[in-house]
């Protein structure tokens, strides 16, 4: 480590360090996430919308996928247009209201998802470090963190 950011992290209070820490932690992790889903030719949020639209077992609208997504991404359109490039959803408009547009997933989007889905414990291999006991210890302090108002 350099010494002006040794200096430099001595004098940052530990909050900030906490701070810095968590992006650069979420930053690591998210990468090594998106490994795993480009060995599928994905990305984690095209996931996250097949995911949703498996659950969901039903057509449903952009903005619906958009309420339900993990990492909100206001481009949930774009993802989906490249689903459909990928013949992994199909759209339409809605029948009630012409203004959604409603997607569902093609069999060869259900496929992969389920594919995938059985492989996720892959990702999860980047907590290898982490007994179930500091897992869980983790999880409860970041909820701890999130309940501050």
């Amino acid at each position: 480590m350099k010494k002006q950011q040794q200096n430099s992290e001595q004098q940052m209070s530990i909050r900030r360090q906490l701070g810095i820490n968590l992006v650069k932690t979420f930053n690591w992790v998210y990468d090594r996430s998106q490994l795993f889903f480009a060995e599928y030719g994905l990305t984690s949020q095209q996931y996250n919308v097949l995911k949703i639209l498996y659950e969901a077992d039903r057509p449903i609208s952009t903005s619906e996928v958009l309420e339900q997504m993990v990492e909100k991404n206001a481009g949930v359109s774009r993802l989906v247009d490249r689903l459909v490039i990928k013949n992994l959803v199909q759209k339409k408009p809605n029948a009630v209201d012409k203004r959604l547009i409603d997607i569902k997933l093609t069999p060869s989007g259900e496929s992969l998802c389920q594919e995938i889905t059985n492989h996720l414990d892959q990702v999860d291999t980047v907590y290898a470090g982490l007994t179930d006991k500091d897992v869980a210890e983790l999880n409860h302090l970041l909820d701890k963190i999130r309940s501050i108002k």
